[in-house]
């Protein structure tokens, strides 16, 4: 197996990357650039299964039907991993860039790539970069609605668990009858008041 790494040979045997972009011909970055779209293409795809997965969980959790959770979250993980592979390669890719372009490895974005990029590559950089950065928004906006999600159920499924528990009267524990706070509250017991 053959992947890219900086330095004047540019390649490196290495068991763990694994680049397609050497079989293809045609001049070294024109093939580390296709490299790079297939990636693209591959982690476009893989956050497009993310958002599915995310979206089911979030009607999961508006259901309440627990016991499919798991499945749905062993499914993203398995997404997580793809992701993980595809970031390896592109990291290796990258290097290789950096150095076609002659430039420092923090300064090779996927803007800069598209900006020295030919006309065919540079459409289909500049289009999947905007593909994958409204799927990162979109997957960002139902994961913090998920997190909302869950924390509300929590609460709910806490106060439920405080009134059957509870000693104090939760109709009656925070203001008295002239509207002040009551001082005193009113002890009854819970629907389970803690004794087996």
């Amino acid at each position: 197996m053959r992947a890219f790494q900086a330095g004047n040979s540019g390649l490196l045997s290495s068991p763990d990357v694994e680049c397609k972009a050497w079989s293809k011909g045609g001049s070294l970055l024109r093939q580390v650039l296709i490299e790079l779209i297939d990636l693209l293409r591959e982690q476009k795809d893989a956050l497009s299964n993310m958002l599915v997965l995310s979206r089911n969980e979030r009607m999961i959790i508006i259901n309440g039907e627990t016991e499919k959770l798991e499945n749905v979250v062993r499914l993203e993980f398995r997404e997580l991993s793809k992701l993980g592979a595809i970031e390896k390669r592109r990291a290796a890719l990258h290097t290789v860039i950096a150095s076609e372009f002659n430039l420092p490895a923090d300064n090779v974005t996927v803007s800069a790539i598209a900006g020295r990029a030919e006309p065919d590559e540079r459409e289909a950089i500049t289009k999947l970069q905007t593909e994958l950065s409204a799927l990162i928004k979109q997957h960002a906006d139902i994961n913090m609605e998920n997190r909302e999600l869950v924390k509300a159920h929590l609460e709910y499924t806490e106060a439920m668990l405080e009134l059957m528990v509870d000693s104090e009267d939760p109709l009656n524990n925070f203001y008295g009858g002239d509207g002040r706070a009551a001082t005193e509250r009113r002890k009854t017991t819970g629907f389970f008041n803690g004794h087996a």
